[in-house]
């Protein structure tokens, strides 16, 4: 029992706790008698089968219409992903069966893989199309195709299904791209073909014109593009194109009708992708919807994710996390949303209902319903159930911007957070630094459970957005053009030196954790600085010149953009490869692979591991079975997870907050594993 004087001392140091949590405020959360406890071992109720259990893994497509919202789901147990109806709020229903997987992966990425017509879905799966017509009814096959051919962005119009179509073929060593339509008996015929890579095929609801996006390589989607437009004639073929956009430097991308066929893009001409109105006549850009300096759009990674959506009433756009409506008589609407602040596939019916994938700090992937004129927000379906959430020990994050290489970069801050215990008065945390994938992606506020398991025990968290980064303009999006694994590493670099220099961190607890191209970045980053001291590789790229000659065609001309061309400019890639630099590899680092990773093959980690392991460095190695690149099963996710933490902590001296003895840490000195 404590004494008065030792309940005074604690009470000190627990508001000090409070009015020091990295937030500027008081944090009202943290109990009073809350235990005080080294950084790095609380106990946290956020243990590592939460991580992996809720009421869905994610919400990754929907579709609209007045009666219903219809969506897809991928399940924890296995990743398979279903489709769901809720019909004016109601109780979800499962559509298509437990067999089936509803997904695609043309480009490797997917996205597009379902609509609905006229009650029924039309969706597609690895190995064809099929019909649904009611939730209690067998899907028919509309194609069998197989897995050389895959389909995605599908629409429908006037009795024809057009999709985006990849054909895979012994004969060649890329697959074919082209738009496809699809009659109603499943015969099926190109449509439009000719450019590396198509999106987006969309018919105006006149039934006069036929619009999509092209592009050709070295260009990604979010470079160089082209919208198109032609006439569609009355015996169903097309003309010449009657408009095109495309310029030098430009991008332009989800070209969409509205119920009076008139035709929006969005392009980020000014530096900043915003929607804009299209002049067909005259073959150009009309109005600026919204004009901001601010992101509507995204990277298009994968197929349909909508950043606007259309009705009879206006245009609703995603507005760099903030939802605005632009009524037909010019006034624009702030669509209020507490909780959310990242949004995805917009819908938008014709009873001014909107519908999108939403997240936020304190919430995970949601499906919500917002009335347009009221602005009443509805949720339809939660990935993570809200009251399990508030009921966890949750860190919100606080935007950093630091100074590097004579620009302002920015980073979410997460500072540790428990509800149990505090840190003894004038302690620093020790820090992880995530290194985002892509790299052309980017760090959100969104809640990221595997974040949150470290910041429950006492870990703070900085989710950086390095140079090269979307969500800030074109500009400083292509500021990686040629510098991947520079400009990227010393962002992170000085990062770390950003949150030592301000007493944010302890300088002696500096870690950093990324996966595929965030590894790459991650142990590029160890190779040049000794200010980490300690990392976490999943599933890692270490080997560039290996990465082009492995790619596949949707990412081949990327490695061009980023580095340079091969083999002209070879030297620049092997000076990149950190598997070329292993006599300066003298970081602990923790390496997770799977056995079956056909994008990163595990032969690198195990080369590095092997490194590590001569020179006498702490090193882990964990090999998943069955794993390919990016990890699927629970266990792989778990245990890279508290791995990662468990290596963490002993490499740092830190106590642990639970024992295993499952993992192995190589040359670890001082205790036993």
């Amino acid at each position: 029992m404590l004494c008065h004087k030792d309940c005074q001392v604690r009470c000190l140091h627990v508001m000090y706790a409070m009015f020091s949590n990295g937030l500027g405020v008081f944090d009202f959360r943290i109990d009073k008698m809350a235990t005080i406890s080294d950084y790095g071992s609380w106990h946290s109720n956020i243990d590592a089968d939460i991580i992996v259990s809720g009421n869905c893994k994610a919400i990754c497509e929907l579709q609209a219409t007045n009666e219903s919202v219809f969506w897809i789901e991928q399940l924890f147990l296995d990743g398979r992903r279903c489709i769901f109806e809720s019909r004016y709020g109601g109780v979800p229903i499962q559509w298509t069966p437990p067999h089936m997987s509803v997904r695609n992966r043309v480009h490797e990425y997917g996205g597009g893989s379902f609509i609905v017509v006229d009650g029924s879905v039309l969706f597609v799966t690895t190995t064809g199309i099929y019909r649904q017509q009611s939730a209690d009814s067998a899907p028919e096959v509309i194609f069998e195709g197989g897995s050389s051919r895959r389909f995605a962005d599908l629409f429908y119009s006037g009795g024809n299904l057009y999709v985006v179509e990849e054909v895979h073929s012994n004969e060649s060593h890329f697959p074919q791209n082209r738009i496809s339509r699809i009659s109603s008996s499943g015969d099926v015929e190109p449509f439009v073909s000719g450019a590396d890579f198509y999106a987006w095929p969309r018919v105006s609801p006149d039934g006069k014109y036929f619009s999509w996006m092209q592009w050709n390589l070295p260009f990604m989607p979010w470079d160089e593009t082209s919208i198109r437009v032609a006439q569609l004639l009355t015996d169903g073929t097309l003309s010449k194109p009657v408009m095109e956009l495309s310029s030098k430097d430009v991008n332009f991308h989800a070209p969409e009708w509205d119920p009076e066929s008139r035709l929006y893009v969005i392009s980020d001409q000014t530096n900043w992708w915003n929607v804009y109105s299209v002049d067909i006549a005259k073959g150009r850009l009309g109005e600026n919807v919204f004009s901001v300096n601010e992101e509507i759009g995204t990277p298009q990674w994968q197929f349909a994710d909508r950043q606007y959506a259309t009705n009879q009433h206006g245009i609703l756009m995603n507005v760099s996390g903030k939802l605005h409506f632009k009524w037909r008589n010019g006034n624009v609407d702030r669509l209020e949303t507490p909780l959310y602040t990242q949004f995805r596939c917009l819908a938008l019916n014709t009873r001014n209902i909107a519908y999108c994938v939403a997240s936020g700090p304190t919430r995970s992937s949601s499906l919500i319903r917002i009335d347009v004129e009221s602005g009443e927000v509805t949720v339809v379906r939660e990935s993570r159930d809200a009251a399990q959430i508030d009921s966890l020990d949750i860190s919100v994050p606080e935007l950093i911007e630091f100074s590097s290489g004579g620009y302002t970069v920015s980073g979410w801050f997460y500072p540790p957070f428990s509800r149990s215990f505090v840190a003894p008065q004038d302690a620093l945390p020790p820090v992880v630094l995530m290194a985002h994938g892509g790299p052309t992606a980017n760090a959100t506020n969104s809640l990221d459970m595997k974040m949150q398991y470290f910041t429950s025990r006492g870990f703070a968290v900085f989710d950086v957005n390095y140079r090269g980064s979307t969500g800030f303009g074109t500009k400083y999006r292509n500021l990686l053009r040629r510098q991947w694994g520079v400009m990227d590493r010393d962002d992170m670099i000085s990062a770390a030196k950003y949150l030592v220099s301000s007493r944010r961190v302890d300088e002696n607890g500096v870690c950093i954790m990324g996966s595929s191209a965030g590894g790459y970045l991650l142990l590029s980053t160890i190779l040049h600085s000794d200010i980490i001291k300690a990392a976490a590789s999943l599933y890692g790229v270490s080997d560039l010149v290996g990465l082009y000659k492995d790619t596949h065609k949707f990412e081949y001309g990327y490695n061009e953009q980023l580095i340079g061309k091969y083999p002209e400019e070879a030297h620049i890639y092997e000076s990149r490869s950190p598997i070329r630099m292993v006599d300066r590899l003298h970081c602990p680092v923790a390496f997770f692979h799977g056995d079956e990773d056909a994008v990163v093959p595990l032969s690198q980690s195990i080369s590095l591991h092997n490194v590590l392991k001569a020179r006498g460095v702490p090193t882990m190695l964990l090999v998943f079975p069955d794993e390919g690149h990016g990890f699927r099963g629970t266990k792989a996710i778990k245990d890279s997870l508290v791995g990662s933490f468990y290596f963490f902590c002993r490499v740092l001296g830190i106590k642990l907050s639970f024992v295993t003895n499952e993992m192995k840490i190589d040359n670890l000195k001082g205790t036993s594993n």
